[in-house]
């Protein structure tokens, strides 16, 4: 299926589409909507914040944008096409090459170095060894870590673990970079840094960033703020 309004509005950069999306979950018997009917549109390029209390579905949202979840009701548009009615190759496919995620807990492999986590999409996706390593070596240099390229995970600072997550989400040059609290476990100096970065990075590669965090100092940094409140998201903080 595809949104022909969003189609006709893609040379504006429009590359997202929320369409009445909702999500909720059976807990004690209960039922907790932590997403209402949720209509939002994200250009290209955009660096938005999500924030709003804990608990309260910011990473729910995240990760139906990211494909990673599913919602109850309601579409998703990516440039036009409904992404849920892809199969689940198709959609892993689509979360391969259009999006990055970083999360607090950067899920790198301990039992690799930097240089070959930062492979690894790019083997995913079938590119040869040889390109797939130099394509990680040039965004390790660019995210700083040009002297780290051949340590073990185990053997890198916090700030180094996020930078090298950072670099495997975006070797594939995603349109979409997604990022739950990226610097929630950094102390304050390290995470302006990455903070620092992550907006360079948007401008550079012209990436649309959403991040949901707590960091007040980060939120400010990015052009949008939203709030989630009661399922429904508000402009503002």
């Amino acid at each position: 299926m595809v949104d022909q309004s969003l189609l006709e509005n893609n040379d504006q950069g429009l590359i997202i589409r929320l369409q009445g999306v909702s999500k909720g979950f059976n807990s004690s018997g209960s039922r907790l909507d932590v997403l209402k009917d949720i209509d939002y549109d994200i250009m290209t390029g955009d660096t938005i914040a999500v924030v709003g209390a804990s608990g309260i579905g910011k990473s729910t949202l995240l990760n139906i944008v990211g494909t990673l979840d599913k919602p109850d009701k309601g579409t998703l548009y990516f440039k036009g096409k409904d992404v849920f009615s892809y199969n689940s190759d198709q959609l892993a496919e689509f979360r391969n090459r259009s999006i990055g995620f970083v999360f607090q807990f950067h899920h790198l492999l301990p039992e690799f170095t930097a240089l070959e986590n930062v492979m690894m999409p790019s083997l995913i996706k079938g590119e040869k060894r040889v390109d797939a390593s130099e394509n990680a070596v040039a965004m390790l240099i660019r995210v700083g870590l040009k002297e780290r390229l051949r340590h073990r995970i185990g053997e890198l600072s916090g700030g180094e673990q996020q930078r090298v997550a950072l670099a495997r989400a975006l070797i594939l040059r995603p349109a979409v970079l997604l990022a739950d609290e990226p610097t929630g476990n950094l102390d304050k100096r390290t995470s302006e840094k990455i903070h620092a970065l992550l907006v360079e990075l948007n401008l550079e590669l012209g990436m649309t960033l959403i991040v949901v965090t707590h960091n007040i100092d980060l939120a400010k940094l990015l052009k949008m703020q939203l709030t989630l409140v009661d399922g429904r998201l508000e402009e503002g903080m």
